[in-house]
């Protein structure tokens, strides 16, 4: 049976007071994560070789709670053991959100994930269906911060640095929602894949930095 390897977990702050002059979001009172993992299946390889293959996720975007609440329906993939950590049998749903709260409480700035190599995409299109009053206005509100691209007749919003710009920060955190697709399909992570240690390990959390 394939079950999913989780290997490593990596979490960014972003102050909400570098979010806020870039968008007016009422979200924006308190400060937002990104939580990003490296994962892979059991049975899929590189190449003709024995390593596994693994690649980085954003599977968390938002406040604190917002995503502990996305990582409590991942951790359901543990019962039966559809999703363990690294090097052990089984992980329990309890452990693995126990790790990730951890991870989040740990979160660096995103500078320092950056100097690890480690880079954070977005992308995001108009969900389809019948656009309410309400979408509209939220479409016309983001149009005017940044114009979208056009794919037939679906507006797109792409190429957002989440780490490098906190305007497109801003505006994948307070819009993306518009497309209705998981978070892990609206962002592209890159960085080291077979590290020794843990991507963060060392790391000074934003938190303690700014004390």
């Amino acid at each position: 049976m394939s079950y999913r390897i989780v290997y490593d977990l990596a979490a960014v702050r972003l102050p909400a007071a570098t979010l806020r002059p870039h968008v007016a979001d009422s979200s924006f009172y308190a400060d937002q994560y990104l939580l990003m993992e490296l994962g892979g299946d059991n049975n899929v390889y590189e190449g003709r070789g024995s390593l596994r293959a693994r690649s980085w996720s954003l599977i968390g975007a938002g406040q604190n709670w917002e995503i502990m609440r996305e990582v409590v329906q991942y951790a359901a993939s543990c019962e039966g053991g559809g999703m363990r950590f690294s090097g052990v049998s089984e992980t329990q749903a309890e452990t693995y959100i126990r790790k990730c709260r951890t991870v989040l409480r740990g979160a660096v700035s995103a500078q320092a994930l950056l100097d690890r190599g480690i880079t954070c995409t977005g992308k995001f299109a108009l969900r389809k269906g019948p656009v309410s009053a309400w979408l509209q206005k939220r479409v016309d509100e983001l149009s005017a911060i940044k114009a979208p691209e056009m794919t037939g007749e679906t507006p797109v919003w792409s190429w957002l640095n989440l780490l490098r710009d906190p305007k497109d920060a801003a505006i994948f955190l307070a819009y993306s929602n518009l497309d209705d697709a998981p978070v892990y399909n609206r962002a592209t992570v890159h960085g080291p894949c077979h590290e020794r240690h843990a991507i963060m390990k060392g790391l000074i959390p934003l938190a303690e930095c700014a004390a």
